[in-house]
């Protein structure tokens, strides 16, 4: 049993998700079919849930996001996300079996502006960091580049595969706006969008050395755009993991005090969540769980504390 998480409005975080066994099922087309699909999915999850997407990368095998969840309705976003992008991929690949892996998606909070520029950095420089390219822009597929943030709107066309515009129940537009926000935080922290966007590409660019680094340390370039959109979906990932390793709850940035505070308030939910749950199984069924309870709240009717008023990272 996974524990449980802390879902609370106005929240950021960095989101990830692999495919199933690593295959590159979400590999770029020449068409940009598979990039039409994610843009689609992403926009009518986003307007329905109220989620603010600030960066984002669709690679061959794992997709990531930094998002704010302004309702504090992770989980459902997540839910019908990922759902229609895997049913849509399935219909446009032939492909018979899961799209993802099973395990739950990352959700790494973000509780400072330096976590935050961190973060976006590194989902927008991810695919020189995964040897696809050498700089971050060359990426053939769906993403943010830093330029984008506060600045593009996409506007996603209904894809061919899968989507039925006669649904009754999920509304599917012919066509749907995404912008790519600011986080307002950047925005306080550097006093100005555009300073806020040069912290971003500086970091940016830090990663895009390191990933030169590694790859002339490691003797090997680097795929290449055109190659990368001819791989086969069959295909996996190779490079190595750590296998059960550990998986963050928040990060920081560096910050101490902050990582400390983070951990505080991690204690004293997953603390209290505990004492509620056996509670709850001795059969108190007027037990209050802690404000940003999530499954009990919405599968079993428990009742909550208050939510704290939303804030955005210090």
């Amino acid at each position: 049993m996974s524990m449980p998480r802390c879902v609370l409005p106005g929240k950021m975080y960095l989101l990830t998700r692999r495919t199933t066994r690593r295959y590159f099922l979400f590999r770029p087309d020449e068409d940009r079919t598979m990039e039409e699909i994610f843009w689609y999915c992403l926009a009518v999850a986003a307007a329905k849930h109220g989620v603010l997407i600030h960066s984002v990368i669709l690679l061959s095998n794992h997709v990531h996001l930094v998002v704010t969840d302004v309702r504090g309705v992770l989980p459902d976003f997540l839910h019908d996300f990922h759902r229609w992008l895997a049913c849509a991929t399935k219909s446009h690949r032939g492909w018979p079996a899961e799209v993802f892996d099973k395990g739950q998606t990352s959700a790494v909070e973000l509780v400072t502006p330096v976590a935050v520029v961190r973060e976006m950095a590194y989902v927008t420089a991810n695919a020189p960091l995964s040897g696809l390219v050498r700089y971050a822009h060359e990426w053939p597929g769906a993403m943010s580049r830093v330029q984008d943030v506060g600045r593009r709107v996409v506007r996603a066309k209904r894809p061919a595969h899968w989507f039925d515009a006669e649904s009754e129940s999920v509304e599917w537009p012919d066509e749907i706006a995404l912008s790519i926000e600011m986080p307002q935080v950047l925005v306080r922290a550097h006093a100005s969008a555009e300073a806020a966007r040069e912290a971003i590409g500086r970091e940016v660019e830090r990663l895009e050395r390191k990933a030169w680094d590694e790859a002339r340390r490691g003797g090997r370039g680097f795929l290449g755009a055109e190659r990368a959109v001819r791989v086969a979906i069959t295909d996996r990932g190779s490079k190595w993991e750590l296998f059960g390793g550990r998986s963050p709850t928040f990060a920081a940035g560096g910050d101490v005090e902050a990582a400390r505070g983070a951990v505080e308030r991690l204690r004293v939910f997953r603390g209290g969540y505990c004492d509620s749950l056996a509670r709850w199984r001795g059969g108190e069924r007027d037990v209050a769980f802690p404000a940003g309870t999530w499954w009990m709240r919405v599968h079993h009717g428990a009742r909550c504390h208050a939510a704290p008023q939303a804030r955005a990272p210090d």
